[in-house]
C-alpha cells in the first residue's frame, strides 16, 4: 500500500517490539473488506485514522481512492453505510470533491473535518474497486433470490437485518432486478404511538437503490429484531411436491411471485426434475408421472415453462420459456430419490444412529422420546424390515452436530415418521450424545403386517428377493399366526384370519400357500408354495392379531392428549368403565401417550359414549406403571357398566393456540394453552414461525410482529420463546423447535402480538359466522368462536343461504362440546340438505372468560333459592316414592319375582342392570357437574379447558 510513513514509538498497550508504522497524515485505507481494496474510506487525520461522510460523495471520489490504493479502477461508490455505535469516533470528513483524474485524495478538494452532527445522512463511503468485491444487499431464507428476509452485509461481513415498509421493499426489489414488490412489512394502526411509522430506511420509492434513501439512527433499533416481515418479490419462484405421504414425492407446484400453480407433464423434462428434486433437498429425479396421479391442484397452471440444463441449484436460476396450455387432469407429478431420515455409523444401512436433513444439513435425533413403535416405522420406511431394538442413547456415536429435538408419537402402522403426530414445540433440551439409534431387521425373509391397528396385527406381508409380497392360504390357522407373531416379537397369536387384499398399488403374491406346524421360528420354514399363478378366489390374504396388539388413545375430544379413552385389544377398540376411575389411572395414559401428566380424569361418558365392547373395568393403577394394562383390573371385557359411563382423560400436554384481544380475528397477542392453562409466547419468533403459524389459525401464509397494544391484563405465564421454525420441513407450530415449556420464559412487555395477512382456506375443521352484522352472529357456533351464550338458534337460512358443501346434518350437541366437531352428526358431506336450510345462530356477543384455576372440571351452578310449588313437588315426589317401595317389597315377599335380585337368597356373583329408558340426545338436562360447562369468569388466568377464541387451532 503505497502510504507515506515513519516510523515512531508506539502507543502505550499497542507497541510491537519498540516501534510501529504511523501513517502520513492524509494517509487513506479501505476498512472492512476481505482484500484492502474494498469497505469503507478512511483518512488519516490528527494521530488517528477518521470517516468520510457519504453527503456529496460520488463514483469520481471513488476512482481516485482506488487509484492511490494501486486496487484498480473503481466499480462502485456505494452510499449509506450506517456505522455501529461503537464505531462512531471523530473526526469526520465532509464536504471532499474529486475531478477523478487526481493521484491522491488529498490533491482533491479536502472539505472540513466536522463532527458526526456535521454530517446530514450520518452514514459513510464504501468503495469497491476492481481489485476486491463484497456484496451489500440481498434477501435471504425465502427460497430464491428474490424473497426472503433483506440483509446489508457490511464490508467486514457483519450483517444488518432491518424490516422493510413497502416503498423500501420496491427499491430493493427493483434493485436486485427481482420485479415488483409482492409483500412486505405493512404498519399496522395502533402498533406504534399515534399511528406514526418509524423507519430506520425511509424510501420514496423511485430511487435507483436502497443506498439512495434516508436513514435514521434514532430508529436503528427497528435492526437485529427477533423476527422480520419476509420480502417477496414478483420476480420470486421456488417448488413443492405436495399430495403424497413422502415429502420427496408427488404433484409439482410452482410459486411465482405469491401465487402457487400445478405444471403440465409436457413442461418438465429430466433435467428440470433433477434442478426440483436438488432444490428441495430430495437427491435425484427417479421418475416424472403424468395424469395427476397424486390428484388435481387448484389455482393456474403455468403456461410458462422452465428449461434447465440440470447443475442450477435452484429452478429459479433455469432458463423459462413459452409452454404447453393444460388443464389440471394432466399436471405432472415427480418422485425424486432423497430420504430425509438414514442410518449412520453401524455395520450396515439398517442399523445405526438415526439422522435427520432439515435445509440440507443432517444432524442426529435425540433418543429421549425414541421408541419401538417410531423405529417400526423408519425400518419400513427405509425398506429395511422390521425393527429389532433400539439401543441406548449413543450406542453408536454423537454425530457431532447438535442433536435435534424432534418428538415422534408413532403406533407403529405409520408408513413414514412424518405422518406420526409430533410435538417438539417446547421439548427439553436433549443431553450431549444422546442420539437415538435403531436396529433394523433387513429384508432377508423378513416380516411386516400392514393396514392393521398396531404394528403387531394386520395384514402378513413377506420380503423375497428384496422386495415385498403377499402371503395366500385357503386354511390360514393360529399355527401359522403362532410362528408370525413369534418371528415379529409381537407374543403369541390370538387370532388368525382372512385379511382383505392391499388396496394401495399392486403387490406381487410371492406365497401362495403357508402351513406351519406352530414351532417354526420363520414363515418361511413352514411349508409355502411360491407358485404366483393363483385361481381367483381359492386363497385369500393371511391376517393375524399377536397378543402384542394393544394400544390406547384418546377420541372424540379437542385433541390427541383430552378425549374419551380407547382401548385396542384382540384387534378392536373398545372404551374404559369409569369405576375407580381417578388421577393415578389417567397418569398412566398421559405417560403412555407422551403427554404429560393427568389434569383431571372425568367420567360419565364426558366426551359421548362410544361403541363397541367396555374392555376394561375397576382400574387400580398405582400412577407410575408404563401401560394401562400393567395396572390391576378386572379381567378383560368383564364389566358391569354402559357406555354412558365411559372414561375420558385430560392430559397437560393438551395444547391450543388463539389471539387475544386483537382488533381484528387474525391479529392480537399470541396465547398458547398448556398444562391447563393459558399462557402467551415470547416475541422470539421467526419469520418461518410466523408464516406456519397464520396458516395454522387459517389466517394467509403471512405474519408480522406489533409492538404491544391493548391495556388488559396479560397472562401471568410465559409459556415458550426461541421459536424457529424450519422453512420447508416443519407445517404447524407444534413440530417447530423452541426454548423448553417454562412459566417465565421472558419478561412483561415481550410478548408476542401477531398480525397476519393473506387469504387462506382454514386448516380442517374450522368453524366461522358468515352473513351477520359482526362476528358474533350468523352460522355456527357461539362457544367455539369466542362469542359467549347461544340466544337464538335460527333456522331456514335465516342470514342467506351459504355457498360450496353443506358439510354437517342431524347434528346433535349435548351443549357441554368444546367444538362442534365433537358432537354426534352425519359423516362429512352426507346430509341431504340444501342450502335453504343453513343452520343459523345468534351469540351474546360477550367473550367467553377462561375458567377457573383448578385442574378438574368446573363446579356446578350455584343453586338457586326453592320456591312453594318446587317444595310441593319434592314432598309429593317423596311420599310417593315411599309408597311404591313399600308395595315393591310386599310383592317381592309374595312371589319369586325378587329371586336373585339381593333381598333374599343367594347373591350373584355380578350385579344386574337394566336401562330403564333410554335419554335422548339434546334432551339431557341431569347433567353431571362434571360435563358442565366451566363457570365463566372476569378476566382470566388458569384454566383446565381452553375456551373457544375467535382464531385458534389445537393439537
Amino acid at each position: 500500500m503505497p502510504l507515506s510513513a515513519r516510523r515512531c514509538p508506539c502507543p502505550a498497550g499497542a507497541a510491537r517490539g519498540n516501534l510501529c508504522t504511523i501513517p502520513e497524515e492524509g494517509a487513506v485505507r479501505l476498512r472492512g473488506g476481505e482484500d484492502g481494496c474494498s469497505g469503507r474510506v478512511e483518512l488519516w487525520h490528527g494521530g488517528s485514522w477518521g470517516t468520510v461522510c457519504d453527503d456529496s460523495w460520488d463514483l469520481a471520489d471513488a476512482e481516485v481512492v482506488c487509484r492511490q490504493l494501486g486496487c484498480g479502477r473503481a466499480v462502485d461508490a456505494l452510499r449509506g453505510y450506517v456505522l455501529r455505535p461503537n464505531e462512531m469516533e471523530p473526526p469526520w470528513l465532509h464536504g471532499a470533491q474529486c475531478q477523478g483524474e487526481e493521484a491522491s485524495l488529498w490533491e482533491c478538494s479536502q472539505g472540513t473535518w466536522v463532527p458526526l452532527s456535521g454530517c446530514d445522512c450520518q452514514c459513510v463511503v464504501v468503495v469497491i474497486c476492481s481489485g476486491g468485491t463484497t456484496r451489500r444487499v440481498h434477501l435471504r431464507g425465502g427460497g430464491s433470490p428474490c424473497a426472503g428476509n433483506f440483509e446489508l452485509v457490511n464490508p467486514d461481513n457483519s450483517v444488518l437485518r432491518c424490516k422493510l415498509h413497502q416503498e423500501e421493499a420496491t427499491v430493493l426489489c427493483r434493485q436486485l432486478r427481482c420485479g415488483a414488490a409482492l409483500r412486505w412489512f405493512r404498519a399496522h394502526p395502533g402498533g406504534t404511538p399515534g399511528g406514526q411509522v418509524q423507519k430506520f430506511v425511509t424510501c420514496q420509492g423511485s430511487e435507483p437503490d436502497i443506498f439512495q434513501c434516508n436513514i435514521n439512527l434514532n430508529f436503528l433499533q427497528q435492526c437485529d429484531l427477533p423476527s422480520y416481515t419476509e420480502v417477496v418479490c414478483a420476480g420470486h419462484m421456488e417448488a413443492r411436491l405436495v399430495g403424497s405421504e413422502h415429502p420427496c414425492a408427488g404433484r409439482l407446484e410452482v410459486r411465482r411471485g405469491l401465487s402457487w400453480g400445478t405444471v403440465c407433464h409436457m413442461d418438465l423434462d429430466l433435467p428440470t426434475a433433477h434442478v426440483v428434486c436438488r432444490e428441495l433437498q430430495c437427491g435425484l429425479a427417479v421418475s416424472t408421472v403424468q395424469g395427476a396421479l397424486f390428484g388435481q391442484g387448484s389455482g393456474p397452471v403455468w403456461t410458462e415453462a422452465s428449461r434447465c440444463a440440470g447443475n442450477e441449484s435452484l429452478l429459479f436460476h433455469c432458463q423459462r420459456e413459452p409452454g404447453h396450455q393444460c388443464t389440471h387432469d394432466q399436471d405432472v407429478g415427480l418422485r425424486c430419490s432423497g430420504e430425509k431420515f438414514r442410518l449412520v455409523n453401524g455395520s450396515s444401512s439398517c442399523e445405526g444412529r438415526v439422522e435427520l436433513q432439515v435445509q440440507g444439513s443432517w444432524a442426529p435425533l435425540c433418543a429421549t422420546h425414541w421408541d419401538l413403535e417410531d423405529a417400526t416405522v423408519l425400518c419400513h420406511q427405509l425398506n429395511c424390515g422390521r425393527a429389532v431394538a433400539t439401543p441406548p442413547g449413543g450406542h453408536f456415536g454423537e454425530g457431532g452436530a447438535p442433536l435435534w429435538p424432534d418428538v415422534f408419537h408413532c403406533v407403529g402402522t405409520e408408513p413414514y415418521l412424518w405422518n406420526c403426530p409430533v410435538s417438539t414445540l417446547g421439548a427439553q433440551a436433549c443431553a450431549p450424545g444422546n442420539s437415538a439409534s435403531a436396529l433394523c431387521s433387513g429384508l432377508l425373509d423378513a416380516l411386516r403386517l400392514s393396514d392393521g391397528q398396531s404394528r403387531c396385527d394386520g395384514r402378513v406381508e413377506v420380503a423375497l428377493d428384496g422386495a415385498w409380497g403377499r402371503v395366500l392360504d385357503d386354511a390360514w390357522d393360529l399355527r401359522g399366526a403362532s410362528v408370525v407373531c413369534r418371528q415379529l416379537g409381537c407374543g403369541r397369536a390370538e387370532r388368525a384370519y382372512d385379511a382383505p387384499a392391499p388396496v394401495r398399488g399392486a403387490l406381487r403374491v410371492w406365497l401362495s400357500r403357508a402351513r406351519c406346524m406352530g414351532s417354526e421360528t420363520r414363515l418361511t420354514q413352514c411349508n409355502v408354495s411360491t407358485f404366483q399363478r393363483v385361481p381367483a378366489g381359492a386363497s385369500r390374504d393371511v391376517g393375524v392379531v399377536c397378543s402384542g396388539s394393544l394400544r390406547v388413545r384418546l377420541s372424540a375430544g379437542p385433541g390427541r392428549c383430552a378425549g374419551r379413552l380407547e382401548v385396542l385389544h384382540g384387534g378392536e377398540w373398545g372404551t374404559v368403565c369409569d369405576d375407580s376411575w381417578d388421577l393415578q389411572d389417567a397418569h398412566v395414559v398421559c405417560r403412555q401417550l407422551g403427554c404429560g401428566h393427568a389434569l383431571s380424569a372425568p367420567g360419565s361418558a364426558h366426551f359421548g359414549a362410544g361403541a363397541g365392547p367396555i374392555w376394561m373395568d375397576e382400574l387400580a393403577c398405582m400412577g407410575d406403571e408404563s401401560a394401562l394394562w400393567q395396572c390391576p383390573s378386572r379381567a378383560w371385557g368383564q364389566h358391569d357398566c354402559g357406555h354412558k359411563e365411559d372414561a375420558g382423560v385430560f392430559c397437560s400436554g393438551f395444547t391450543y393456540l388463539r389471539l387475544q384481544n386483537g382488533s381484528q380475528p387474525c391479529a392480537g397477542r399470541l396465547e398458547i394453552f398448556y398444562n391447563g392453562t393459558w399462557g402467551s409466547v415470547c416475541q422470539t419468533l421467526s419469520s418461518t414461525s410466523l408464516g406456519i403459524l397464520c396458516m395454522q389459525l387459517g389466517c394467509g401464509p403471512q405474519g408480522q410482529l406489533l409492538t404491544e397494544a391493548g391495556s388488559r391484563r396479560f397472562p401471568v405465564v410465559r409459556w415458550v420463546a426461541s421459536i424457529h421454525c424450519r422453512h420447508r420441513h416443519d407445517r404447524i407450530l407444534w413440530q417447530c423447535p423452541s426454548a423448553p415449556w417454562n412459566q417465565n420464559s421472558c419478561s412483561s412487555g415481550e410478548e408476542a402480538w401477531v398480525l397476519c395477512a393473506g387469504d387462506s382456506r382454514g386448516e380442517e375443521g374450522a368453524v366461522r359466522l358468515r352473513g351477520g352484522e359482526d362476528g358474533c352472529s350468523g352460522r355456527v357456533v357461539c362457544r367455539q368462536l369466542g362469542c359467549g351464550r347461544a340466544v337464538d338458534a335460527l333456522r331456514g337460512a335465516a342470514f342467506g343461504p351459504g355457498s360450496g358443501p353443506v358439510w354437517l346434518d342431524e347434528v346433535g350437541c349435548r351443549g357441554s362440546e368444546a367444538s362442534l366437531w365433537g358432537c354426534p352428526a352425519e359423516p362429512w358431506g352426507r346430509g341431504d340438505c340444501e342450502h335453504k336450510e343453513d343452520a343459523g345462530v345468534r351469540c351474546s356477543g360477550e367473550l367467553a372468560p377462561p375458567a377457573p384455576t383448578a385442574p378438574s372440571l368446573a363446579p356446578p351452578p350455584a343453586a338457586e333459592a326453592w320456591t312453594l310449588p318446587g317444595i310441593a313437588c319434592l314432598v309429593l315426589g317423596c311420599v310417593l316414592g315411599l309408597v311404591l317401595v313399600v308395595l315393591g317389597v310386599q310383592r317381592c315377599h309374595s312371589s319369586a319375582a325378587c329371586m336373585g335380585s339381593g333381598l333374599s337368597g343367594q347373591q350373584p356373583s355380578e350385579g344386574v342392570y337394566e336401562d330403564i329408558e333410554a335419554v335422548p340426545v339434546g334432551e339431557r338436562d341431569d347433567a353431571s357437574p362434571e360435563s358442565r360447562d366451566p363457570v365463566q369468569e372476569e378476566d382470566y388466568d388458569d384454566a383446565w379447558w381452553p375456551l373457544a377464541q375467535p382464531t385458534m387451532t389445537l393439537r
